[in-house]
């Protein structure tokens, strides 16, 4: 009996090490390495519109005559604007960068004047036609396709002609206008800017903006004909000043295009 017991396990043993010599070495799996976030360095050119508001305090004086303040103006309106800059991605999540962008828009709304010879007050659109912006940015990449950002830099803002008529019904051509001005300024941004996935390169910015311009004086002129001035020439012997001091806020959305996307960066998200 021991005899059998014994042939059968060495059969069995045997038949194991047969078995085990026919079947192909066992191999293991690496995992894929992690695909590499996109980086934020490099160039970028946009374009997109939006919506602004702005609000301009009058204050005016006259030679010889306590300063008089005025009611505030105020206006809304579309705008559309391009830009471009550079950026660049440190540290894993953190960027900078530099930018400029150019906006042509319509943000108008009626302003009263309390102007020496055109009674207790006049009224007139006033209107912001253009603004340039340089500056520089900070951003944190919360994912590998979201950023959000502050901005921050210098500015300029133009407003039209300001054509007056008189404050009260019946209300006339008044002739008398404030020339166009163009503001310098200082503006303060923040925003978000996100990568789409179908077509590398191509993002959207979203970006709320206020920008405070410098106060500037104005002298009030005849411009044309009208119920206070008979034609062109200076009103009051040009001894009215109007001062004026505009703030600007905007929201716009723009399509980015950025030439450098899809480069690795060692950053691990």
């Amino acid at each position: 009996m021991k005899k059998i017991l014994l042939a059968l396990t060495a059969a069995a043993a045997m038949t194991g090490s047969a078995f085990a010599a026919d079947m192909a070495p066992r191999t293991y799996a690496k995992a894929p390495p992690p695909a590499p976030a996109a980086s934020w360095t490099g160039c970028w050119i946009s374009g997109g519109g939006g919506y602004g508001l702005f609000r301009v305090n009058h204050d005016e004086r006259v030679a010889g005559v306590a300063t008089i303040d005025n009611a505030t103006a105020g206006g809304d309106g579309w705008l559309a604007t391009v830009g471009g800059g550079c950026d660049y991605q440190f540290s894993n999540r953190w960027v900078v960068g530099a930018f400029a962008d150019g906006t042509w828009s319509d943000i108008k709304g009626d302003g009263m004047a309390r102007i020496f010879g055109v009674g207790d007050a006049a009224i007139g659109r006033l209107t912001n036609d253009w603004s340039w912006a340089v500056g520089g940015r900070v951003g944190y990449v919360v994912n590998p396709n979201f950023l959000t950002y502050f901005s921050g830099g210098y500015t300029q803002a133009h407003f039209k002609q300001q054509n007056f008529n008189t404050a009260f019904l019946p209300s006339t051509v008044t002739g008398v206008a404030l020339p166009g001005q163009t503001f310098d300024g200082l503006f303060l941004g923040s925003g978000v800017e996100y990568a789409f996935d179908w077509l590398p390169g191509l993002f959207i910015k979203t970006e709320g903006r206020a920008a405070w311009y410098n106060r500037k004086d104005s002298v009030p002129f005849c411009a044309t004909a009208g119920s206070i001035c008979a034609g062109p020439g200076l009103l009051n012997g040009g001894l009215d000043t109007d001062s004026r001091k505009p703030i600007v806020y905007t929201a716009k959305t723009e399509l980015v295009y950025r030439f450098n996307w899809g480069g690795p960066v060692v950053a691990k998200y």
